[in-house]
């Protein structure tokens, strides 16, 4: 016997078997049962979530023996027909071959012919959105006063493609994307009438990775049976069809949430042997780290979650007491800016390394001891030594009346008393010139250091005292404050603010509550013009575009003879 797929084999052939679509089962019914079936419908929604199948099932309805009823009975010859495809009267066109006039006028010249054996004369238009303009029109006069024994039913993934004039001709019916737990329900009935042993978690990670659609449930599931019965590993098994298992999931959270920085990248460095997708393997992270969120700040809420299996409930559960919100909420802000950065990368794995390194020692970078300065020149340092604790960076405020009188002796070595003049305060002198300048700046930035001017456009430039400049950063954006903290940066864009400005400048960075700002757009081409194309040029200029690119981009540094 010719073996027949699971999406065929299993399909709903009356309105009891159509799975999660409820809300549009019901109110056919009533129509059939209080004999107000209309003369045309529209079934719009995703892919393989019952629209065609639907569509078949109504028409039996109405042209069973019995009916029209509710309940056809699957056995008549209408029935056995309409089921095997073969009714001379269910005529089922496919929109994306059949999309022109001349089609349309065919169709209009048989609506007029009654039926051959069956009670209504049924016309399926599947991906009716793919009809042109003027077969739309054509369709207009049938499909408002079609006759009596005519029924249009219209399947598309697209409504919005189709006509309003089409619209308003017919009765719409939206289908959602089904559930996990009722894919994973009629997942459970196919393997039973199969008589095939597979796991439940698996059925979970098969109904997970089909996205809300029956069909590609099915069809997974049929893909994954040969090698079941082979008797195969569930990593073996997950491997051929490149997906991620919740087990690998929850390894992977509790790796992230220990902070096992050596277990979480040579987790990584599996998943890539295993030949699987980072990117799916990154969103789904972020799905899964949603879910600990949710066990953390309300436990009702994760209980009534229908995505996540029993099995992995109960891992969420207990492992979401041995971590805090704030830093459940970090770990899904690096993984998003690691998603983020990875368009812009075109890899996956970089930042994805990145985020995990980050979020395993933020405590030590958090802690980090000031940035050492060149001793040449003694007017910035200075203004810099009155911005040394965190009270008077955060605040502004460098009044100095308000220092502390106790602390005299472990303050500045006597020598430097003879210059005991007022440190200087917020006195913005240069930042209306630094503001109205910072986009230029970051522009020219950009062609040599790209990885550097983006994260730094995270920042704004907030106050000034005397020559030293503050860049504020939201504390929402700390990777990016991080990213662009250290010596070697610090010095290039204060030499970049500089030439800018015509004048010396230091640089300070600090945390500030701010709006989060915009990322600019690439500077298309390289530097060619001017003094930067001759330092560009220049084989023996460390300011090398490339070299700092990856040098910002993994947060690498210069190895200088002092060190």
């Amino acid at each position: 016997m010719e073996y027949v797929a699971f999406a065929l084999k299993y399909r709903p052939q009356n309105f009891a078997e159509v799975v999660g679509q409820e809300h549009v089962v019901t109110p056919l019914k009533n129509a059939i049962l209080k004999n107000r079936v209309h003369h045309a419908y529209l079934f719009s929604g995703p892919r393989g979530i019952g629209k065609t199948s639907l569509a078949r099932i109504l028409a039996k309805a109405l042209n069973c023996r019995q009916g029209p009823t509710a309940d056809p009975c699957g056995k008549c010859p209408s029935c056995t027909e309409i089921t095997r495809g073969k009714s001379l009267d269910i005529i089922e066109i496919d929109g994306a071959s059949n999309r022109g006039i001349d089609e349309i006028r065919t169709l209009r010249e048989s609506v007029k012919l009654s039926t051959a054996a069956a009670r209504y004369k049924v016309y399926i238009i599947d991906e009716v959105h793919m009809l042109t303009q003027e077969a739309f029109n054509a369709l207009l006069k049938t499909l408002e006063e079609p006759p009596a024994h005519v029924k249009f039913i219209f399947a598309t993934t697209h409504p919005h493609k189709v006509i309003p004039t089409i619209l308003s001709r017919c009765q719409k019916f939206q289908f959602n994307l089904v559930s996990l737990e009722n894919i994973v329900g009629k997942l459970k009935k196919i393997v039973a009438v199969e008589k095939i042993k597979v796991q439940e978690n698996l059925l979970y990670t098969i109904a997970r990775a089909a996205g809300g659609s029956i069909r590609d449930a099915e069809s997974l599931l049929d893909q994954l049976v040969p090698v079941v019965l082979e008797k195969t590993s569930p990593e073996d098994v997950f491997s051929f069809l490149g997906i991620i298992d919740e087990d690998s999931l929850n390894r992977a959270l509790q790796f992230m949430v220990k902070k096992d920085l050596k277990a979480a990248l040579s987790f990584v460095e599996k998943t890539v042997q295993a030949g699987k997708d980072l990117g799916v393997f990154l969103n789904a992270l972020i799905e899964h780290l949603r879910n600990l969120l949710l066990a953390k700040i309300s436990t009702e809420n994760f209980k009534e979650l229908s995505d996540v299996s029993p099995q992995s409930k109960d891992f969420i559960s207990t492992l979401s007491q041995e971590v805090d919100t704030g830093d459940i909420l970090k770990m899904i802000d690096l993984l998003i800016v690691a998603k983020d950065l990875s368009h812009r990368l075109n890899t996956v794995r970089i930042p994805l390394e990145l985020a995990l390194i980050k979020y395993s020692h933020r405590e030590p970078s958090a802690a980090a001891a000031p940035r050492p300065k060149a001793k040449n020149n003694p007017g910035p340092e200075k203004e810099a030594e009155t911005l040394s604790t965190k009270e008077e960076i955060d605040d502004f405020d460098l009044e100095p009346e308000e220092t502390p009188a106790e602390p005299e002796s472990t303050k500045q070595p006597e020598p430097k008393a003879e210059e005991s003049e007022d440190p200087p305060r917020e006195d913005n002198v240069i930042l209306p010139a630094v503001e109205s300048k910072w986009k230029d700046i970051l522009s020219q930035m950009h062609k040599k250091r790209a990885a550097l001017s983006t994260h730094l456009s995270f920042g704004r430039p907030i106050a000034s005292y005397g020559s030293l400049v503050v860049i504020g950063f939201s504390p929402r954006d700390s990777f990016h404050k991080e990213s662009v903290d250290g010596a070697q940066k610090i010095k290039y864009m204060e030499e970049s603010l500089s030439q800018s400005l015509g004048r010396d400048v230091r640089i300070k960075l600090v945390f500030k509550e701010l709006p989060r700002a915009a990322v600019p757009e690439p500077v298309e081409g390289d530097v060619d013009e001017g003094e930067d194309a001759g330092k560009a040029a220049d084989p023996d200029n460390t300011d090398d575009g490339f070299l700092n690119n990856l040098l910002d981009t993994f947060g690498g540094k210069f190895q200088s003879d002092e060190s």
